[in-house]
């Protein structure tokens, strides 16, 4: 029997950038740093926390 269906098309998206690091901010510098260490060693579910902990840190330090 032959599929009839008309294909579904899904929408690719590009991922958003990660979050830079705060010119002279300590914190989030430390985050970066997290985020590139587990990077080094594979960890890219630890890669998505730190971006989100950076995200939720600029959100509340950052933005006025």
């Amino acid at each position: 029997m032959a599929n009839t269906e008309t294909p579904k098309k899904y929408g690719l998206t590009e991922l958003t950038p990660e979050p830079r690091p705060f010119p002279g901010c300590k914190v989030c510098l430390g985050f970066s740093v997290r985020r590139e260490n587990a990077r080094s060693r594979g960890d890219y579910s630890a890669v998505s926390d730190a971006n989100v902990v950076l995200r939720r840190h600029w959100a509340e330090a950052h933005v006025s």
